[in-house]
C-alpha cells in the first residue's frame, strides 16, 4: 500500500472509491528476479552462481528483493534484511530507481516499502488495490491506535473491529448477515496484505506500515469524511 499523493483528486474523498497500493508488490504479483548490474559482467567477489552479472553483495541483493516482493520489509521480523538495507541504502535506492520504484524508509517505525515513483510518465510498477469503506474504516481506526500506541505496538481482534466499525452498518442498507460477510472480508483482506498480522485466535497484531503508508492531509480528509458519515448513520 502506497502513500497516495497527497492533493490529488478533490478534497472531498469518496470513501468508496479509494484507490491504494500495496508497498512493494509488483503488479504482475511475481517475486523479484536478482537485480543486473551495470556493464559486462559482475565482480567476481559478488557473483553468487555460474553466470551471475550481478554486483551487489548478497544482504544488499536480498533487501532489494524483499522489498520488490513486499509488502514491506520491517527490522521487528527481518532485522538482519533490515541492517542489510541501511548499510546499502543508497545503491539500493538506484536499483530500484531504475524501475521506476521509489524506497520509503520510516527509521522511527523501522519499516521500509517501495512506491511507484511521483512522475507523471512513469508506468505503474506496484499493483493497485481497491479499498472498500470498511476496509478504509477500519484502516483509519488502526493508524489512530497505532500513533496513540506508547510502545508502537497494537493488538486488535476481529471483535474489536466489528464492535468499532457497528456505526457504519446501516449505511450499506443490508442485514446483519450481510455486514458480518463485508467484514469478514475486510478482515482477510488486510491480512492477506500484511497490514494485519495473525498471532492466536482471532487476534492480530497492527503492522507499523500503517504509521507511514497514508499521507497526512489524505488521512484528514478522510477522517473528517467518515465522521461525517457516522453521525448520519447514527
Amino acid at each position: 500500500m502506497t502513500e497516495p499523493v497527497p492533493g490529488r483528486g478533490p478534497a472531498r474523498t469518496d470513501p468508496a472509491d479509494l484507490r491504494t497500493a500495496r508497498p512493494g508488490r509488483a503488479a504482475d504479483g511475481g517475486a523479484a528476479a536478482a537485480p543486473s548490474g551495470s556493464g559486462s559482467g559482475g565482480e567476481a567477489g559478488s557473483r553468487l552462481w555460474p553466470g551471475d552479472h550481478g554486483t551487489l553483495p548478497a544482504a544488499a541483493r536480498l533487501a532489494l528483493a524483499r522489498l520488490v516482493r513486499g509488502p514491506y520489509l520491517a527490522a521487528e521480523t527481518d532485522a538482519d534484511t533490515w541492517r542489510a538495507l541501511l548499510a546499502h541504502e543508497d545503491v539500493v535506492r538506484e536499483r530500484l530507481a531504475d524501475q521506476y520504484l521509489d524506497l520509503v524508509v520510516d527509521g522511527d517505525a523501522q519499516v521500509a516499502f517501495v512506491r511507484d515513483v511521483p512522475a507523471a510518465d512513469a508506468p505503474q510498477v506496484v499493483r493497485e488495490v481497491t479499498l472498500t469503506f470498511l476496509d478504509t474504516a477500519l484502516l483509519l481506526h488502526l493508524r489512530a491506535l497505532l500513533l496513540d500506541s506508547a510502545d508502537g505496538r497494537v493488538a486488535v481482534s476481529r471483535d474489536e473491529a466489528a464492535d468499532q466499525l457497528a456505526v457504519y452498518r446501516r449505511r450499506g442498507g443490508g442485514s446483519p448477515m450481510d455486514f458480518t460477510r463485508q467484514l469478514d472480508a475486510t478482515w482477510a483482506r488486510l491480512i492477506e496484505s500484511g497490514m494485519l498480522e495473525p498471532l492466536s485466535g482471532d487476534r492480530c497484531t497492527v503492522s507499523p506500515v500503517l504509521r507511514t503508508v497514508f499521507g497526512a492531509d489524505q488521512v484528514a480528509a478522510l477522517s473528517a469524511e467518515y465522521a461525517r458519515l457516522a453521525k448520519e448513520s447514527a
